[in-house]
Parts: C-alpha cells; structure tokens; sequence
C-alpha cells in the first residue's frame, strides 16, 4: 500500500485492504493493511490510514511490538479514541491467545472435517480448494488453500510438497460445492485418483475429496 495515499477511496477498489483480504488472503496484507481492516474508519479530520501509519510507525512497524501498547498509549494517537482503541486491545489480545498451546483437533470422521473447514470458505462464486494435512491420530496438522489455473485442478507435485513438508501422515482435499462442467468434474476425478496413487507410495493416508 502507498504510503502517500491516505483516502481508502483513492485506491483502486481491487487494492483496497477488504478486497485484497477476500481475495489473497489474510497473510498477504500488510501490518497497516490489517490495522485499516481492524479501525474500520478514520475520523473527521484524520483519514484511516493516517491513522494506521502513525500508528506502525511509532512502533517501526513490529506488529508483536504494537500488542505491548496500552489503552492509553492507542488513544495518544489522533483519530484513535476508546472505542477503536479497545478494539484493537481486543484483537491483540485474542492473537496473544490464540499462540498458547491447545488440545490437538481431532478430526477422525468427515462431519468434523466439515465443521472446522467450513468457515474457510468465504466465496460462494469461485471455486476454491482446501488441504486439510493430519499426523497418524487423524489430529490437525495445518491447512492450506490450493490456489489454481482457470480450467485446471490443483497441482499434485506441490500438494505432495504441502505434506512431506508438514509431516502429514493422513491428507484430505476439500472444495466448495460450485456448478461446474463435466470436463472438468473429469479432470477433478483423475486428479483425486493420482493423488491418492502418490499418497499410497508415500504412505499417507488419502481420505479423499470432500464437497462442501
């Protein structure tokens, strides 16, 4: 994001934080970007991300720096009051939370599969491909969105690259319910069967692809 621009509205809409979240990703966007989607507005006299910039900058943008910052020193910031500065005390505190180690997920059957994949997928238009990796308890690993090509499954050799490098010792491939053609339902069909082929020889578990 362009420093120099400070209006939300003099980016062009597919720039915008909200948008580039939706479409690449949490992980994609920047400290300020993410400050931008948390205040939500800026105030009358300061825009939103004059805001978000004073306020990475007082801390060289270290994003574990600014969970450090209390109520009073958010407020010290113009544009930022009791109420954004308490949202943001909130945010810092559930990602706090959020490091502290917790029950493994278990994740034996599909139903529970579904439960925990479900929130993931945030577009009902597009399709999209989840990979859900697992240990030898059927317990979470990790999960990683499959990006792919118009017209085309996901890739193998990088799904195969996805588990080696977690340890995964039982996988499943998870996707959005979309209409699609039969040409492609049989690419996804060939696909499924060369995955479950390559997880055999590398033997992981292939639980197969749930439609959600």
């Amino acid at each position: 994001m362009d420093n120099e621009i400070t209006n939300i509205k003099d980016l062009p809409r597919s720039e915008r934080p909200r948008e580039r979240l939706r479409r690449d990703g949490a992980a994609a966007l920047s400290n300020m970007e993410l400050l931008a989607i948390l205040l939500g507005s800026g105030s009358q006299a300061i825009p939103l991300l004059s805001i978000c910039n004073t306020l990475i900058s007082s801390v060289n943008n270290d994003a574990e720096k600014l969970s450090t910052l209390s109520l009073e020193q958010l407020r010290e910031i113009q544009g930022i009051g009791e109420s954004k500065g308490m949202t943001l005390i909130a945010a810092f505190e559930l990602g706090r939370r959020s490091l502290k180690p917790g029950a493994p997920l278990s994740l034996k059957d599909d139903e529970l599969v579904k439960t925990f994949i479900s929130p993931y997928f945030f577009d009902t238009t597009n399709l999209q491909y989840q990979l859900v990796l697992m240990n030898h308890r059927e317990e979470l690993l990790a999960t990683s969105e499959i990006i792919i090509e118009d017209g085309h499954p996901p890739s193998l050799k990088y799904i195969v690259k996805l588990c080696l490098e977690a340890g995964a010792a039982s996988v499943m491939i998870c996707r959005n319910e979309a209409a699609l053609p039969e040409k492609y339902l049989n690419k996804e069909k060939a696909f499924v069967v060369q995955l479950d082929a390559a997880a055999a020889m590398l033997k992981i578990k292939m639980r197969g692809l749930l439609v959600l």
